[in-house]
Protein backbone atom coordinates (compact mmCIF):
# COMPACT_ATOMS: atom_id res chain seq x y z
CA UNK A 1 0.00 0.00 0.00
CA UNK A 2 1.16 3.44 -0.74
CA UNK A 3 2.96 5.09 2.33
CA UNK A 4 0.76 7.76 3.72
CA UNK A 5 1.35 11.12 6.27
CA UNK A 6 -1.85 11.80 8.85
CA UNK A 7 -3.07 14.42 10.38
CA UNK A 8 -3.45 14.20 14.41
CA UNK A 9 -6.64 12.81 15.64
CA UNK A 10 -9.59 15.33 15.81
CA UNK A 11 -12.33 15.02 18.96
CA UNK A 12 -15.60 15.67 17.50
CA UNK A 13 -18.74 15.83 19.17
CA UNK A 14 -21.50 13.32 18.38
CA UNK A 15 -24.79 14.23 17.97
CA UNK A 16 -28.45 11.95 18.48
CA UNK A 17 -28.37 8.65 20.40
CA UNK A 18 -24.70 8.89 21.78
CA UNK A 19 -24.13 13.00 22.23
CA UNK A 20 -20.31 12.71 23.21
CA UNK A 21 -16.72 12.69 21.96
CA UNK A 22 -15.24 10.35 19.27
CA UNK A 23 -11.80 10.19 17.96
CA UNK A 24 -11.98 10.46 14.51
CA UNK A 25 -9.02 9.78 11.89
CA UNK A 26 -9.02 11.83 9.09
CA UNK A 27 -7.64 11.69 5.56
CA UNK A 28 -4.01 11.54 4.92
CA UNK A 29 -2.38 15.00 3.86
CA UNK A 30 -0.63 13.53 0.56
CA UNK A 31 -0.34 10.08 -0.73
CA UNK A 32 3.43 9.93 -1.53
CA UNK A 33 3.43 7.32 -4.20
CA UNK A 34 0.15 7.20 -5.78
CA UNK A 35 -1.32 3.83 -7.32
CA UNK A 36 -3.86 3.63 -9.20
CA UNK A 37 -3.40 -0.18 -10.90
CA UNK A 38 -5.58 -2.37 -9.97
CA UNK A 39 -4.94 -6.10 -8.16
CA UNK A 40 -5.99 -9.25 -10.10
CA UNK A 41 -8.37 -10.98 -8.06
CA UNK A 42 -11.05 -14.17 -8.43
CA UNK A 43 -14.40 -14.82 -7.19
CA UNK A 44 -15.89 -17.95 -7.34
CA UNK A 45 -20.28 -18.63 -7.52
CA UNK A 46 -21.24 -22.09 -7.49
CA UNK A 47 -24.80 -21.84 -8.68
CA UNK A 48 -25.46 -25.23 -7.90
CA UNK A 49 -25.61 -24.92 -4.26
CA UNK A 50 -28.08 -23.96 -1.83
CA UNK A 51 -27.57 -22.29 1.48
CA UNK A 52 -31.20 -21.32 2.31
CA UNK A 53 -33.17 -18.13 2.07
CA UNK A 54 -30.69 -15.06 1.14
CA UNK A 55 -31.10 -12.69 3.95
CA UNK A 56 -32.76 -9.33 3.34
CA UNK A 57 -31.36 -6.97 5.32
CA UNK A 58 -32.93 -3.98 3.47
CA UNK A 59 -36.49 -5.29 4.17
CA UNK A 60 -35.92 -4.13 7.82
CA UNK A 61 -35.60 -0.16 8.43
CA UNK A 62 -35.86 2.93 10.12
CA UNK A 63 -37.74 6.05 10.16
CA UNK A 64 -36.39 9.00 11.86
CA UNK A 65 -38.52 10.28 14.64
CA UNK A 66 -41.64 11.76 13.70
CA UNK A 67 -40.01 15.83 13.19
CA UNK A 68 -37.30 14.18 10.65
CA UNK A 69 -38.37 15.95 7.54
CA UNK A 70 -42.44 14.99 7.67
CA UNK A 71 -42.72 16.85 4.24
CA UNK A 72 -40.97 14.56 2.16
CA UNK A 73 -42.61 10.99 3.93
CA UNK A 74 -45.57 10.14 2.16
CA UNK A 75 -43.30 10.91 -0.86
CA UNK A 76 -40.47 8.89 0.18
CA UNK A 77 -42.92 6.12 0.75
CA UNK A 78 -44.60 5.57 -2.54
CA UNK A 79 -41.09 5.88 -3.99
CA UNK A 80 -40.33 2.95 -2.00
CA UNK A 81 -43.00 1.11 -3.02
CA UNK A 82 -42.80 1.39 -6.41
CA UNK A 83 -38.58 0.37 -5.84
CA UNK A 84 -39.77 -3.47 -4.69
CA UNK A 85 -38.66 -1.86 -1.64
CA UNK A 86 -41.90 -2.45 0.63
CA UNK A 87 -40.30 -3.52 4.11
CA UNK A 88 -41.29 -6.48 6.15
CA UNK A 89 -40.20 -4.35 9.24
CA UNK A 90 -39.92 -0.92 9.68
CA UNK A 91 -38.72 0.68 12.91
CA UNK A 92 -40.27 3.77 14.36
CA UNK A 93 -40.54 5.99 17.03
CA UNK A 94 -43.02 7.40 19.76
CA UNK A 95 -41.27 8.69 22.36
CA UNK A 96 -38.02 9.88 21.22
CA UNK A 97 -36.36 12.60 23.13
CA UNK A 98 -35.32 14.26 19.23
CA UNK A 99 -38.77 14.80 19.00
CA UNK A 100 -41.06 17.52 20.06
CA UNK A 101 -42.31 17.51 24.09
CA UNK A 102 -45.86 17.21 22.55
CA UNK A 103 -45.28 14.04 20.38
CA UNK A 104 -44.29 12.23 23.58
CA UNK A 105 -46.69 8.96 23.36
CA UNK A 106 -46.13 9.35 27.45
CA UNK A 107 -47.61 12.69 27.20
CA UNK A 108 -50.63 11.53 25.03
CA UNK A 109 -51.72 8.94 26.77
CA UNK A 110 -53.57 9.18 30.72
CA UNK A 111 -54.54 6.89 33.44
CA UNK A 112 -56.47 9.13 34.56
CA UNK A 113 -59.27 8.81 31.37
CA UNK A 114 -57.90 5.63 30.24
CA UNK A 115 -57.69 7.45 26.89
CA UNK A 116 -54.81 8.64 24.17
CA UNK A 117 -54.62 11.33 21.76
CA UNK A 118 -52.48 9.89 19.23
CA UNK A 119 -53.98 12.50 16.19
CA UNK A 120 -49.81 14.18 16.12
CA UNK A 121 -48.75 10.80 15.21
CA UNK A 122 -51.49 9.70 13.04
CA UNK A 123 -49.63 10.46 9.32
CA UNK A 124 -46.26 9.57 11.11
CA UNK A 125 -47.22 5.76 11.64
CA UNK A 126 -50.02 5.92 8.66
CA UNK A 127 -47.40 6.28 6.58
CA UNK A 128 -44.89 3.81 8.10
CA UNK A 129 -47.59 1.32 7.80
CA UNK A 130 -48.23 1.69 4.71
CA UNK A 131 -44.23 1.16 3.28
CA UNK A 132 -43.70 -2.18 5.43
CA UNK A 133 -45.62 -5.31 6.98
CA UNK A 134 -45.03 -4.73 10.34
CA UNK A 135 -43.78 -1.81 12.88
CA UNK A 136 -41.47 -2.12 15.55
CA UNK A 137 -42.19 0.80 17.63
CA UNK A 138 -39.19 2.03 19.94
CA UNK A 139 -40.56 3.14 23.51
CA UNK A 140 -38.31 4.94 26.01
CA UNK A 141 -39.63 5.59 29.23
CA UNK A 142 -37.21 8.56 29.99
CA UNK A 143 -39.35 9.72 32.94
CA UNK A 144 -40.05 6.97 34.85
CA UNK A 145 -36.20 6.15 34.25
CA UNK A 146 -35.20 9.26 35.79
CA UNK A 147 -37.77 9.21 38.27
CA UNK A 148 -40.16 12.47 37.26
CA UNK A 149 -42.62 9.87 36.90
CA UNK A 150 -43.64 6.90 39.55
CA UNK A 151 -42.64 3.72 38.84
CA UNK A 152 -45.59 1.86 39.72
CA UNK A 153 -47.82 3.65 36.87
CA UNK A 154 -45.12 2.57 33.99
CA UNK A 155 -46.81 -0.80 33.35
CA UNK A 156 -50.83 0.33 33.40
CA UNK A 157 -49.18 3.38 31.05
CA UNK A 158 -47.57 1.23 28.98
CA UNK A 159 -50.36 -1.39 28.57
CA UNK A 160 -52.66 1.71 27.67
CA UNK A 161 -49.80 2.99 24.91
CA UNK A 162 -49.78 -0.55 23.56
CA UNK A 163 -53.66 -0.73 23.43
CA UNK A 164 -54.27 2.05 21.59
CA UNK A 165 -51.20 1.97 19.02
CA UNK A 166 -52.54 -1.69 18.57
CA UNK A 167 -55.90 -1.15 18.01
CA UNK A 168 -55.26 2.18 15.57
CA UNK A 169 -52.37 0.49 13.65
CA UNK A 170 -52.89 -2.91 13.59
CA UNK A 171 -49.75 -3.38 12.06
CA UNK A 172 -47.65 -2.73 14.58
CA UNK A 173 -45.94 -6.53 15.94
CA UNK A 174 -43.28 -5.41 18.14
CA UNK A 175 -42.29 -3.39 20.98
CA UNK A 176 -38.91 -2.49 21.44
CA UNK A 177 -38.09 -1.20 25.59
CA UNK A 178 -35.26 1.76 25.54
CA UNK A 179 -33.14 3.37 23.02
CA UNK A 180 -29.24 3.22 23.84
CA UNK A 181 -29.85 3.06 27.87
CA UNK A 182 -26.63 2.54 28.55
CA UNK A 183 -25.70 5.93 27.43
CA UNK A 184 -28.29 7.83 28.06
CA UNK A 185 -28.60 7.24 31.53
CA UNK A 186 -25.08 5.76 32.48
CA UNK A 187 -22.17 6.49 29.77
CA UNK A 188 -23.01 10.14 28.97
CA UNK A 189 -22.94 10.89 32.66
CA UNK A 190 -19.82 8.64 32.82
CA UNK A 191 -18.21 10.21 29.90
CA UNK A 192 -18.74 14.30 31.59
CA UNK A 193 -16.97 13.12 34.71
CA UNK A 194 -19.97 11.52 37.01
CA UNK A 195 -18.24 8.67 39.13
CA UNK A 196 -20.08 5.22 38.32
CA UNK A 197 -21.82 4.77 41.21
CA UNK A 198 -23.98 8.40 40.93
CA UNK A 199 -25.17 8.03 37.24
CA UNK A 200 -29.19 8.13 36.75
CA UNK A 201 -28.66 4.00 36.44
CA UNK A 202 -26.31 0.96 37.00
CA UNK A 203 -26.47 -2.18 34.48
CA UNK A 204 -28.09 -4.39 37.14
CA UNK A 205 -30.85 -1.73 37.63
CA UNK A 206 -32.57 -1.56 33.90
CA UNK A 207 -33.57 -4.99 34.06
CA UNK A 208 -36.32 -3.52 36.52
CA UNK A 209 -37.75 -1.15 33.97
CA UNK A 210 -38.09 -3.82 31.12
CA UNK A 211 -40.20 -6.07 33.04
CA UNK A 212 -43.28 -3.51 32.82
CA UNK A 213 -42.59 -3.79 29.33
CA UNK A 214 -43.23 -7.81 28.96
CA UNK A 215 -46.53 -7.02 31.42
CA UNK A 216 -48.51 -4.54 29.55
CA UNK A 217 -47.71 -6.72 26.27
CA UNK A 218 -49.02 -10.11 27.86
CA UNK A 219 -52.29 -8.46 29.32
CA UNK A 220 -52.65 -6.91 25.36
CA UNK A 221 -52.16 -9.93 23.87
CA UNK A 222 -54.80 -11.56 26.03
CA UNK A 223 -57.26 -10.33 23.78
CA UNK A 224 -55.33 -10.80 20.22
CA UNK A 225 -55.85 -13.61 17.72
CA UNK A 226 -52.49 -15.34 18.03
CA UNK A 227 -51.55 -13.99 14.41
CA UNK A 228 -51.97 -10.57 15.84
CA UNK A 229 -50.12 -10.98 19.02
CA UNK A 230 -47.22 -8.98 19.43
CA UNK A 231 -43.68 -9.22 20.63
CA UNK A 232 -41.44 -7.46 23.33
CA UNK A 233 -38.07 -7.38 23.61
CA UNK A 234 -34.80 -4.70 23.39
CA UNK A 235 -33.06 -3.42 25.45
CA UNK A 236 -31.41 -1.11 22.42
CA UNK A 237 -27.97 -0.70 23.92
CA UNK A 238 -25.64 1.50 21.78
CA UNK A 239 -23.41 -1.84 21.79
CA UNK A 240 -23.31 -5.54 22.47
CA UNK A 241 -22.04 -4.64 25.91
CA UNK A 242 -21.02 -7.53 28.39
CA UNK A 243 -21.36 -4.91 31.49
CA UNK A 244 -25.14 -4.18 30.09
CA UNK A 245 -26.54 -7.34 28.23
CA UNK A 246 -24.90 -10.15 31.18
CA UNK A 247 -26.55 -8.19 34.29
CA UNK A 248 -29.65 -8.18 32.47
CA UNK A 249 -30.12 -11.61 30.70
CA UNK A 250 -29.36 -12.82 34.83
CA UNK A 251 -31.68 -10.56 35.84
CA UNK A 252 -34.30 -12.02 32.94
CA UNK A 253 -32.92 -15.78 33.53
CA UNK A 254 -33.69 -15.64 37.51
CA UNK A 255 -37.30 -13.66 37.06
CA UNK A 256 -40.24 -16.23 37.96
CA UNK A 257 -43.06 -14.39 36.41
CA UNK A 258 -45.13 -16.97 34.12
CA UNK A 259 -45.44 -14.41 31.87
CA UNK A 260 -42.31 -12.97 31.29
CA UNK A 261 -41.07 -12.63 27.66
CA UNK A 262 -38.02 -11.45 25.62
CA UNK A 263 -38.81 -12.07 22.12
CA UNK A 264 -35.48 -10.41 21.04
CA UNK A 265 -32.69 -8.96 22.08
CA UNK A 266 -31.59 -5.82 20.43
CA UNK A 267 -28.86 -3.37 20.69
CA UNK A 268 -26.73 -0.80 18.13
CA UNK A 269 -23.75 -1.76 15.82
CA UNK A 270 -21.12 1.39 15.92
CA UNK A 271 -18.68 1.63 17.99
CA UNK A 272 -17.32 0.72 21.32
CA UNK A 273 -15.99 2.56 24.35
CA UNK A 274 -13.40 2.04 27.34
CA UNK A 275 -14.94 0.94 30.57
CA UNK A 276 -14.60 5.23 31.57
CA UNK A 277 -16.78 5.86 28.59
CA UNK A 278 -14.05 8.88 27.54
CA UNK A 279 -12.52 7.19 24.30
CA UNK A 280 -14.38 5.30 21.63
CA UNK A 281 -13.48 2.91 18.86
CA UNK A 282 -15.45 3.20 15.57
CA UNK A 283 -16.23 -0.48 14.03
CA UNK A 284 -15.27 0.96 10.73
CA UNK A 285 -11.72 0.54 11.62
CA UNK A 286 -12.56 -2.93 11.16
CA UNK A 287 -16.14 -3.92 10.60
CA UNK A 288 -14.74 -7.73 11.23
CA UNK A 289 -15.44 -6.48 14.94
CA UNK A 290 -18.75 -7.46 14.72
CA UNK A 291 -18.65 -11.03 13.11
CA UNK A 292 -18.67 -13.00 15.94
CA UNK A 293 -20.92 -11.61 18.04
CA UNK A 294 -24.06 -13.88 17.30
CA UNK A 295 -20.93 -16.53 19.06
CA UNK A 296 -20.74 -14.56 22.01
CA UNK A 297 -24.13 -14.03 22.68
CA UNK A 298 -25.29 -17.82 22.29
CA UNK A 299 -22.05 -18.24 24.99
CA UNK A 300 -23.96 -15.72 27.22
CA UNK A 301 -27.14 -17.29 26.52
CA UNK A 302 -26.35 -20.77 26.88
CA UNK A 303 -24.63 -19.78 30.35
CA UNK A 304 -27.92 -18.91 31.45
CA UNK A 305 -29.81 -22.12 30.05
CA UNK A 306 -31.65 -19.65 27.89
CA UNK A 307 -32.90 -20.44 24.25
CA UNK A 308 -29.65 -20.30 22.13
CA UNK A 309 -31.43 -18.73 19.41
CA UNK A 310 -33.31 -15.78 20.72
CA UNK A 311 -33.41 -13.76 18.27
CA UNK A 312 -31.07 -10.59 17.86
CA UNK A 313 -32.45 -7.22 16.36
CA UNK A 314 -29.63 -4.67 14.96
CA UNK A 315 -31.50 -2.08 15.26
CA UNK A 316 -28.91 0.36 14.46
CA UNK A 317 -25.52 0.23 12.58
CA UNK A 318 -23.46 2.09 10.36
CA UNK A 319 -19.53 4.05 10.09
CA UNK A 320 -20.61 7.40 10.72
CA UNK A 321 -22.22 7.81 14.48
CA UNK A 322 -23.45 11.39 15.48
CA UNK A 323 -21.85 13.96 13.17
CA UNK A 324 -18.29 11.81 12.79
CA UNK A 325 -17.21 11.55 9.30
CA UNK A 326 -13.91 10.38 7.13
CA UNK A 327 -13.81 13.50 4.90
CA UNK A 328 -14.91 17.39 5.54
CA UNK A 329 -16.52 16.96 2.33
CA UNK A 330 -18.91 13.95 2.70
CA UNK A 331 -18.56 13.16 -1.03
CA UNK A 332 -16.31 9.99 -0.66
CA UNK A 333 -17.96 9.35 2.82
CA UNK A 334 -21.47 8.97 0.89
CA UNK A 335 -19.68 5.92 -0.66
CA UNK A 336 -18.22 4.38 1.81
CA UNK A 337 -21.27 4.09 3.85
CA UNK A 338 -23.01 2.50 0.99
CA UNK A 339 -19.66 -0.28 0.78
CA UNK A 340 -20.29 -0.45 4.50
CA UNK A 341 -24.07 -1.03 5.16
CA UNK A 342 -22.96 -3.92 2.19
CA UNK A 343 -20.12 -5.60 4.56
CA UNK A 344 -22.11 -5.07 7.94
CA UNK A 345 -24.55 -6.82 6.04
CA UNK A 346 -22.82 -9.60 4.49
CA UNK A 347 -21.20 -10.17 8.34
CA UNK A 348 -24.53 -10.40 9.79
CA UNK A 349 -25.85 -12.71 7.26
CA UNK A 350 -23.19 -15.06 8.08
CA UNK A 351 -24.96 -15.03 11.58
CA UNK A 352 -27.78 -16.93 12.23
CA UNK A 353 -30.85 -15.54 14.28
CA UNK A 354 -29.55 -11.98 13.85
CA UNK A 355 -31.28 -9.18 12.16
CA UNK A 356 -30.17 -6.02 10.23
CA UNK A 357 -32.04 -2.96 10.48
CA UNK A 358 -30.86 0.17 7.85
CA UNK A 359 -30.49 3.54 9.67
CA UNK A 360 -32.32 5.65 7.94
CA UNK A 361 -34.78 6.81 4.92
CA UNK A 362 -34.06 10.29 6.19
CA UNK A 363 -31.89 11.51 8.87
CA UNK A 364 -32.98 14.48 11.11
CA UNK A 365 -29.40 16.11 10.63
CA UNK A 366 -26.69 14.16 9.67
CA UNK A 367 -26.33 13.55 5.86
CA UNK A 368 -24.27 10.87 5.20
CA UNK A 369 -26.84 8.34 6.97
CA UNK A 370 -29.70 9.51 4.27
CA UNK A 371 -31.12 6.35 1.76
CA UNK A 372 -32.63 10.02 0.12
CA UNK A 373 -30.69 12.68 -1.02
CA UNK A 374 -31.70 15.21 1.56
CA UNK A 375 -29.73 18.11 2.04
CA UNK A 376 -28.56 20.01 -1.22
CA UNK A 377 -28.54 24.10 -2.33
CA UNK A 378 -32.09 23.85 -3.14
CA UNK A 379 -33.87 21.13 -0.12
CA UNK A 380 -34.61 17.32 -0.18
CA UNK A 381 -35.01 16.05 -3.25
CA UNK A 382 -37.93 13.95 -4.88
CA UNK A 383 -37.10 10.16 -5.56
CA UNK A 384 -33.82 10.75 -5.79
CA UNK A 385 -31.95 7.58 -3.73
CA UNK A 386 -27.90 8.31 -1.81
CA UNK A 387 -25.45 5.82 -2.76
CA UNK A 388 -26.78 3.83 0.32
CA UNK A 389 -30.19 3.86 -0.91
CA UNK A 390 -29.24 2.64 -4.51
CA UNK A 391 -27.19 -0.25 -2.46
CA UNK A 392 -30.32 -1.49 -1.03
CA UNK A 393 -32.13 -1.48 -4.32
CA UNK A 394 -29.03 -3.29 -5.68
CA UNK A 395 -29.99 -5.74 -2.75
CA UNK A 396 -33.79 -5.71 -3.45
CA UNK A 397 -33.07 -7.15 -7.27
CA UNK A 398 -31.23 -10.07 -5.54
CA UNK A 399 -32.68 -13.45 -6.00
CA UNK A 400 -34.23 -15.22 -3.25
CA UNK A 401 -32.09 -18.41 -2.72
CA UNK A 402 -28.35 -18.33 -0.99
CA UNK A 403 -25.82 -19.89 -3.05
CA UNK A 404 -22.04 -20.34 -2.13
CA UNK A 405 -20.13 -17.31 -3.46
CA UNK A 406 -16.20 -17.20 -2.25
CA UNK A 407 -13.24 -14.57 -2.60
CA UNK A 408 -10.36 -16.37 -3.30
CA UNK A 409 -7.95 -13.02 -2.28
CA UNK A 410 -6.88 -12.82 0.93
CA UNK A 411 -8.52 -9.42 2.56
CA UNK A 412 -6.11 -6.79 3.82
CA UNK A 413 -7.21 -6.38 7.46
CA UNK A 414 -11.69 -5.90 6.69
CA UNK A 415 -10.45 -4.38 3.26
CA UNK A 416 -10.36 -6.24 -0.06
CA UNK A 417 -13.62 -8.27 -1.37
CA UNK A 418 -16.73 -9.11 -0.55
CA UNK A 419 -19.00 -11.03 -2.58
CA UNK A 420 -23.23 -12.76 -2.24
CA UNK A 421 -24.79 -14.78 -4.26
CA UNK A 422 -28.36 -16.58 -4.94
CA UNK A 423 -31.18 -18.26 -7.66
CA UNK A 424 -34.41 -18.67 -8.06
CA UNK A 425 -36.57 -19.50 -10.79
CA UNK A 426 -36.30 -16.43 -11.98
CA UNK A 427 -32.64 -16.31 -12.71
CA UNK A 428 -29.77 -15.91 -10.63
CA UNK A 429 -27.91 -13.03 -8.99
CA UNK A 430 -24.75 -11.79 -7.84
CA UNK A 431 -23.22 -8.71 -5.67
CA UNK A 432 -19.58 -8.03 -5.49
CA UNK A 433 -18.15 -4.95 -3.82
CA UNK A 434 -14.78 -3.65 -2.67
CA UNK A 435 -14.22 -2.02 0.97
CA UNK A 436 -11.59 -0.44 1.14
CA UNK A 437 -13.08 2.66 3.46
CA UNK A 438 -10.26 5.37 3.39
CA UNK A 439 -7.95 3.49 1.36
CA UNK A 440 -7.53 3.17 -2.16
CA UNK A 441 -6.96 -0.55 -3.11
CA UNK A 442 -8.84 -0.94 -6.87
CA UNK A 443 -9.35 -4.82 -8.16
CA UNK A 444 -10.15 -6.10 -11.50
CA UNK A 445 -11.97 -9.55 -10.35
CA UNK A 446 -12.87 -12.70 -12.61
CA UNK A 447 -16.13 -14.01 -11.61
CA UNK A 448 -16.18 -17.31 -12.20
CA UNK A 449 -19.77 -19.06 -11.67
CA UNK A 450 -20.37 -22.29 -11.75
CA UNK A 451 -23.85 -24.91 -12.49
CA UNK A 452 -25.71 -22.13 -13.94
CA UNK A 453 -29.06 -23.16 -13.05
CA UNK A 454 -30.24 -25.25 -15.74
CA UNK A 455 -33.15 -23.16 -17.18
CA UNK A 456 -30.46 -20.37 -17.96
CA UNK A 457 -28.23 -22.93 -19.67
CA UNK A 458 -28.05 -22.92 -23.50
CA UNK A 459 -30.57 -20.38 -23.37
CA UNK A 460 -31.01 -17.04 -24.22
CA UNK A 461 -30.19 -15.01 -21.37
CA UNK A 462 -30.03 -11.22 -20.45
CA UNK A 463 -26.93 -9.87 -18.50
CA UNK A 464 -27.45 -6.97 -16.32
CA UNK A 465 -24.34 -5.02 -14.79
CA UNK A 466 -25.08 -2.34 -12.66
CA UNK A 467 -22.66 -0.36 -10.31
CA UNK A 468 -22.50 2.19 -7.91
CA UNK A 469 -19.31 4.13 -7.17
CA UNK A 470 -18.29 7.58 -7.15
CA UNK A 471 -19.59 8.77 -10.37
CA UNK A 472 -22.08 6.41 -10.81
CA UNK A 473 -25.43 5.68 -9.67
CA UNK A 474 -24.32 8.74 -7.38
CA UNK A 475 -25.87 11.86 -7.36
CA UNK A 476 -23.18 13.60 -5.29
CA UNK A 477 -20.96 12.84 -8.31
CA UNK A 478 -22.95 13.08 -11.38
CA UNK A 479 -26.60 14.21 -10.45
CA UNK A 480 -27.59 13.15 -14.16
CA UNK A 481 -26.66 9.65 -12.91
CA UNK A 482 -28.17 9.42 -9.40
CA UNK A 483 -30.63 6.78 -10.10
CA UNK A 484 -29.31 2.96 -10.01
CA UNK A 485 -27.70 3.00 -12.85
CA UNK A 486 -27.18 -0.30 -15.67
CA UNK A 487 -23.57 -0.23 -16.94
CA UNK A 488 -24.04 -2.97 -19.12
CA UNK A 489 -26.75 -5.36 -20.80
CA UNK A 490 -26.74 -7.78 -23.10
CA UNK A 491 -28.00 -11.12 -23.98
CA UNK A 492 -25.73 -14.28 -24.09
CA UNK A 493 -25.34 -17.95 -23.84
CA UNK A 494 -23.72 -19.61 -20.90
CA UNK A 495 -23.93 -23.09 -20.79
CA UNK A 496 -22.98 -25.07 -17.48
CA UNK A 497 -20.60 -22.22 -16.50
CA UNK A 498 -19.76 -18.28 -17.47
CA UNK A 499 -17.19 -15.46 -16.50
CA UNK A 500 -17.76 -12.22 -16.23
CA UNK A 501 -15.30 -9.53 -15.06
CA UNK A 502 -15.56 -6.39 -13.31
CA UNK A 503 -13.36 -3.51 -12.32
CA UNK A 504 -13.64 -2.34 -8.83
CA UNK A 505 -12.82 1.17 -7.58
CA UNK A 506 -12.28 1.80 -3.97
CA UNK A 507 -15.60 1.25 -2.29
CA UNK A 508 -17.71 0.26 -5.70
CA UNK A 509 -20.45 -1.50 -5.57
CA UNK A 510 -21.22 -3.99 -8.97
CA UNK A 511 -24.95 -6.29 -9.07
CA UNK A 512 -24.81 -9.08 -11.68
CA UNK A 513 -28.53 -10.66 -12.90
CA UNK A 514 -28.69 -13.13 -15.08
CA UNK A 515 -32.62 -14.08 -16.43
CA UNK A 516 -34.10 -15.60 -19.60
CA UNK A 517 -34.64 -12.89 -22.33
Amino acid sequence: MPLRTRRPLKRVPLAGGIAAILLISTQPDAVLAADTSESPAGVRVDFGSTEGQLPRPEKHNNFGSLNSWPQQRADDVAFLNKQGLHGEIYRVWVSSPKAPPESNVFNLCHLETQSCDLSILDDYLTDASTVSDELLVNVNPTAFVEGKKPWKDLAPTLELIIRSLKEKYPRVKYIEAFNEPDWQFHGEQRHNGHPANETTLQPDGLYRYYAPFYEAVSKVNKGLRPADRIKVGGPSLSLMDPKWVKPFLDAYAVDRNPHKRLDFLSYHSYLEWDDAYQVAKPYKDDLRVVASQRKVLRGWLAERRLDRHLPAFITETGIYPGPSYDDTDPKKDYIRQAAAMATYGYLYANQPDTHLFNWCVRHRVEERKDQFVTRTPNGPLKDTFTPYGNMMLMQSKMKDTRVSAVVEDALEGDNGLYTMASKDRTGASLMVWNWQHVGDRSYRATVNMSRIPSELRHNQVRERVYRIDQTTSNHFGDPAKADLQPVEEKIVRPGRTYTETVDLAPNAIYLILLERA
